[in-house]
């Protein structure tokens, strides 16, 4: 296996694209806003499950993915990112 630079690049390219991409639909396209805590954290267990299915699939040889569950939690940040505002004004 060959680890250059270019190799490097592609490969956190496409981790972190294919990773955020759902979660950055489903917020800003779909909802239009924070989710709540709970259905957050299932949606990104959800994603993490089928980003490690995908990844497997396209021959990743990594044991423990840690990657995308880096992944995962950023998922988390831009899925609940503003809901504690979004609950002060509502009150």
């Amino acid at each position: 296996m060959q680890l250059d630079i270019a190799t490097i690049l592609v490969s956190f390219l496409i981790t972190w694209g294919i990773g955020l991409a759902p979660p950055l639909v489903i917020r800003y396209a779909i909802l239009k806003g924070p989710m709540k805590k709970w259905p957050a954290i299932a949606t990104c267990a959800g994603l993490w499950i089928c980003n490690i299915l995908l990844f497997t699939a396209l021959g990743s040889t990594s044991k423990t993915h840690t990657a995308l569950t880096f992944v995962a939690f950023v998922s988390y940040w831009i899925l609940s990112r503003g809901e504690k505002q979004k609950e002060s004004a509502a009150q």
